[in-house]
């Protein structure tokens, strides 16, 4: 088992400089970094890379860097290797922690910020976040299905920037047969 850990080292060129690496052993490496990496990644659940807040994004940029200095020899490979995987642990035990505490949530991921209500757009609210009534609206449309902030009941901007939204009314029509094949009658109901 040794000599094939050995070889696999040499084969990746482990104890070389990044200027000595060749061709194929940074090819190995990328090969190598990859499978490490989708295990991780299938281990540690698809939050790693979700877009779900801030925090995430920053483990996801620097998994990046540190995996890419595994790749190209700027970074011993073992020690890049352990270094992305304590970091992912980290993430794991920081989300388990935001789970059970919603100020360690709140600290760590912000908290949701309420844009507008009862068709009213809280402009206040708008500018501190560098939102444009243009985002706001097509966010609007894209998920409360409402073309204009005064349709919406509410919006919020979510802890993991995207805007959610509540139309001001849904209109629900009913149709109820009162005797068999004699008449309909036509219900319509607001919420």
């Amino acid at each position: 088992m040794q000599e094939i850990l050995s070889a696999f080292g040499q084969a990746l060129g482990v104890s070389a400089r990044a200027s000595e690496l060749t061709m194929a052993q940074v090819s190995l490496r990328a090969v190598t970094v990859f499978v490490f990496w989708l295990v991780i990644v299938r281990l540690a659940g698809r939050r790693v890379l979700g877009k779900y807040s801030g925090y995430d994004v920053v483990v996801s940029v620097i998994l990046g860097a540190i995996l890419g200095g595994a790749i190209s020899g700027a970074a011993p490979f073992w020690a890049a290797l352990t270094a992305a995987a304590v970091l992912v642990a980290l993430h794991w035990m920081l989300a388990l922690l935001t789970f059970r505490s919603h100020f360690v949530g709140d600290l760590v991921k912000g908290h949701p910020r309420e844009l507008v209500r009862d068709g009213v757009v809280n402009e206040t609210a708008m500018r501190q976040n560098f939102l444009t009534e243009h985002d706001l609206v097509e966010m609007l449309r894209l998920h409360a299905r409402v073309a204009n902030p005064s349709e919406a009941r509410l919006a919020v901007l979510e802890r993991n920037g995207e805007i959610s939204g509540l139309p001001r009314s849904i209109l629900r029509v009913v149709e109820i047969g009162v005797q068999s094949g004699v008449q309909t009658v036509r219900v319509e109901l607001s919420s």
